[in-house]
Formats: C-alpha cells, sequence, structure tokens
C-alpha cells in the first residue's frame, strides 16, 4: 500500500517524483539516489479516504497514553516519581506496599478512584484535544507523529550500538543495552550515602523536596535552551511543532544521543534534593501528587484544549500550582523574547517568579513552535537527526580547535562561521536572524 509523500526540494525531482513520490517509488530508485532523497520527501496531504485511519490510529495512541500514565505512575523504575524521588530496587509498587503497612487501605481508597479517573481523564481529553482540532493540516500531523517515532527509536538504537560495543568489549550484549539501568541502580547507590540534613516534620519534607527538586529541574532545563548542544540534540524537537497534541510533540527525554548521559546527571540531582530534608521517600504521598498533576499534564502539550484549561477554574488553579496547562503553553511560544520563559514546575513555578522568567498565560493561545515560526523541513528524519547533522557539518568545516571548542560549548546563540541546520528546507533560509529562527535565546 502505498503512502502519499512528495518531494521537497524542486531541483531534485528526478525519478522518485516522476513516480509518483510514494514510498514504492522511493525504494526503486537507485541506492545512492535513495539515500540523497530519503532526507528530502515530506508527506503530502492525504486524501479524504485516509482520515478513519488517521482517527483510528489516534484513538489506539488515545487509550495506549492512558494506560501508561497510571502504569508509568505505579512501576517507575528509571528517573523519578514526579517530585524526583528515586526508585527501590523493586520498583515502585513494592516500595509503595512497603511505604503503606497499616496505612494501606486508606491510600489505596484515594489512590484507586483517582487513578481510574486519570485513566479516563487522559483519554477522553487527548481524543477531544484532537477532534477540535479539524483545522490542522493532516501533513503536519503525520510528520510530527512519524518525528515523534524517529525519535523515540533513537532511545533504542542508542542502547542497541551500546549493546554492541558492550559485546565487542566482552561484557555482553545485554549489559550494554541495559545501560541506562546500571546508571539508575549505580545512583540510587550514591543517594542512598547522601546525608538527611534537616529531618523537617510530616508532610513538610514533601513540599521542601518538591521546591528543590524543581530548582535542579529548572537550570537543568533552562540548559537545553542556553547551551548548543543541549538544545541541538536535546531539547530543540520537542519545541518544533507549530501546533501541540501530545502525540506530535516530542518527549524530551528521548535526545539522541545525550539520553544515555543525561540520565546519570538527572537521577543524582533529583535524587539528593529529595535525601536532604527526609530520610525517606515518602513515595505514596509523591505517587498522589503525581496522579493530580497528570490531570493538568495533558493541557500543557494540546492546542486545542487551551481554552478549555483557561476557562475552567479548577483546570487552571490547578496548572498554576504544577506549571502545566496554559502555563507551560506559553513556554512554547514561537513570540520573538518569550523563548525562556515558564521553565519551571511546582510549587506555583517558584523559581520563574525568582529568576525573572515568569509570564502569566494569556486568554488566547500564543503561536508556537520555534521562534518567529519559520517553515520547517517536513521530513521526520531529518528532523530528528537535525541537530546531529548540524554539529557534525561544523565540526568538520570548521578548522582549528578553538572554532570546534566554540561549536561544542558556546552559548545556543552563537553561530559559527561554517555552518548548516537542516531544520530548514535548502536554499530556504528563515527570515529571522538564525538565533532567533532557531528557537534559541533572545537578544
Amino acid at each position: 500500500m502505498d503512502l502519499p509523500f512528495r518531494s521537497s526540494r524542486p531541483q531534485f525531482p528526478g525519478d522518485f517524483v516522476r513516480r509518483g513520490g510514494t514510498l514504492r517509488g522511493l525504494f526503486s530508485l537507485p541506492r545512492g539516489r535513495r539515500s540523497l532523497q530519503l532526507l528530502e520527501w515530506e508527506p503530502a496531504e492525504p486524501r479524504a479516504r485516509w482520515e478513519p485511519w488517521i482517527r483510528a490510529g489516534y484513538v489506539v495512541f488515545a487509550i495506549a497514553f492512558s494506560l501508561t500514565v497510571v502504569v508509568d505512575a505505579f512501576a517507575h523504575e528509571t528517573v523519578m516519581l514526579g517530585l524526583g524521588l528515586v526508585d527501590e530496587a523493586g520498583g515502585a509498587l513494592t516500595r509503595l506496599e512497603s511505604q503503606l503497612a497499616g496505612l494501606s487501605l486508606r491510600w489505596l481508597v484515594v489512590m484507586v478512584p483517582l487513578s481510574a479517573f486519570v485513566l479516563a481523564w487522559n483519554g477522553v481529553m487527548l481524543y477531544r484535544g484532537f477532534s477540535l482540532a479539524e483545522g490542522l493540516p493532516r501533513r503536519q500531523i503525520i510528520s510530527f507523529f512519524l518525528l515523534t517515532m524517529t525519535v523515540s527509536l533513537m532511545l533504542y538504537v542508542g542502547l542497541a550500538l551500546a549493546g554492541a560495543a558492550s559485546a565487542a568489549m566482552g561484557h555482553g550484549f545485554f549489559f550494554g543495552f541495559s545501560l541506562v539501568r546500571h546508571y539508575t541502580v549505580w545512583c540510587r547507590a550514591l543517594v542512598a550515602r547522601v546525608p538527611t540534613l534537616v529531618n523537617l516534620p510530616y508532610p513538610l519534607p514533601l513540599f521542601a523536596s518538591m521546591a528543590l527538586v524543581d530548582l535542579f529541574h529548572y537550570w537543568f532545563h533552562r540548559l537545553g535552551h542556553t547551551w548548543r548542544p543541549f538544545w541541538l540534540l536535546w531539547h530543540r524537537p520537542h519545541h518544533m511543532p507549530p501546533f501541540l497534541t501530545i502525540p506530535t510533540t516530542q518527549p524530551v527525554f528521548a535526545a539522541f544521543p545525550l539520553f544515555i548521559l543525561l540520565s546519570v546527571p538527572f537521577q543524582l540531582g533529583v535524587g539528593i534534593c529529595a535525601k536532604l530534608f527526609y530520610s525517606d521517600t515518602m513515595i505514596a504521598e509523591a505517587l498522589l501528587v503525581r496522579m493530580i498533576g497528570q490531570i493538568v499534564l495533558i493541557g500543557s502539550h494540546n492546542t486545542a484544549l487551551y481554552s478549555t484549561f483557561w476557562k475552567s477554574r479548577t483546570l487552571h488553579v490547578l496548572s498554576a500550582f504544577f506549571g502545566e496547562g496554559p502555563y507551560h503553553y506559553m513556554h512554547h511560544s514561537a513570540l520573538p523574547g518569550q523563548s525562556l520563559i515558564n521553565l519551571g514546575g511546582p510549587p506555583f513555578m517558584l523559581w520563574d517568579r525568582v529568576f525573572g522568567t515568569y509570564v502569566p498565560p494569556t486568554a488566547t493561545p500564543p503561536p508556537v513552535g520555534l521562534t518567529g515560526s519559520p517553515r520547517l523541513h517536513l521530513n521526520p528524519l531529518r528532523l530528528g537527526l537535525a541537530g546531529l547533522l548540524q554539529l557534525g557539518y561544523e565540526l568538520r568545516r570548521n578548522r582549528g580547535i578553538v572554532a570546534r571548542l566554540r561549536v561544542l560549548f558556546s552559548s545556543s546563540n552563537y553561530v559559527p562561521a561554517q555552518t548548516k541546520d537542516y531544520v530548514f528546507p535548502w536554499p530556504e533560509r528563515p527570515s529571522l536572524p538564525l538565533n532567533q529562527a532557531a528557537g534559541r535565546l533572545d537578544q
């Protein structure tokens, strides 16, 4: 079955376009031309007959996403439990059972119906967000959904490469493939040695650790916007879509190849912050707060739901506390001067207010995407690899140690003498200066 694709560059029509721009036409090209065109095709606007399939795919995604939200809250084993509380070796569920000894009934009375509500709420709101977005161009939905899949697949490609390297060194493939899990065990062991400086009375440790964890998250997030490698390799894909829906907004943890390295400082940072004020992890309380936060998280990356969250007083208050919903939506603004706002989270975006990056949401949603809303190339593979390709190009073309160090360690505003930004169609260039059009920190 052919899917409708077209070439984006008129100077490369070739056999690919003459054969209708389909995937079948792409793979019938000679191998050399095929590799060139692989980064050039873009999804075309699908015919009306594809609409039921798109909607069916959205229904499947809504169900899977809703289940993932609830299951993840109870069985998260890799990074954190919402507040940055590192899991024990047995996983969150095992830790929850031991934590709730004697109190389990009280907590289950709260958690079970809340979990059921969150599951249903996320599924319904996710699909409602799609059904309200009738005006969105379907070719962009297809492109950014495929980008999400591409970026997520890169996680496993990176782990497979780590497994291959591990096998070559005699440690076996699965030792390297489980590298993130090994990092997690190592980080847990280090966090366990961190002394509790102040054993605050319950429940103050929950809010103290929440604020301190968010301080770490705030600066980690800010670094993702201001340091070139973090921006290009980690965070820019998350800000590319010119509209926001959950399946078309790239997960921030999928940063090829940085996700392997980012796991360590993130786990150590959030784990240490949570340990300073209380000797226990308060996992039940963390799960409860995490579940409540999931109610408004669905509105953070959903253009069609902005007015719903803005008009509802309950959703507005919850969004203000967690820094989600319309408050985080503002963070994705494409307006010049708003590329570094609303970076933090609970409680009440404290550190944004302290460091002057807090901007209250507006009654109407701002345009979103990279600053200035430049036209992007819609090839999902190209968008997913754009940062890696750009850094590779700059390191090859800019001669000298100093020039290459500046490529890697400068701020995201820096533009090398020789550069090529793969997110834009060639030879087209955005109308704004490159540092603004690429969504970097505005001067």
